[in-house]
């Protein structure tokens, strides 16, 4: 017989939960009446659910509902691909000012 503090069945039990309960905070500001609303998620059944650690989410928002799916390679890829890609339309810019200020100058 389990003892009474026994964990025997509590990570079946675990493991098969498919809610969580949790309280929305806020982020900590001068005012908080303007303070943002926060969800703060932790735990292993992120990772169970198929989010690893340092991996991208979408968040899909409805109304009263929000959705959250864990990237794949593929769009992990294409999300750092358009990084880049603003990255280099930035210092483009930001060499076309510089020749049009040289130009200007002249």
């Amino acid at each position: 017989m389990a003892k009474a503090h026994s964990k025997q069945n509590r990570a079946v039990n675990k493991a098969a939960k498919t809610e969580r309960y949790y309280t929305v905070g806020y982020v900590p500001q001068n005012d908080k009446t303007k303070a943002p609303p926060a969800i703060h998620l932790k735990g292993q059944w992120l990772k169970q659910a198929g989010f690893e650690i340092g991996g991208s989410v979408t968040v899909k928002i409805m109304d009263g509902c929000l959705v959250l799916i864990p990237d794949s390679d593929e769009t992990n890829s294409l999300k750092q691909q358009y990084q880049r890609q603003r990255e280099q339309i930035s210092e483009i810019k930001l060499r076309m000012r510089e020749l049009i200020g040289d130009y200007k100058s002249r």
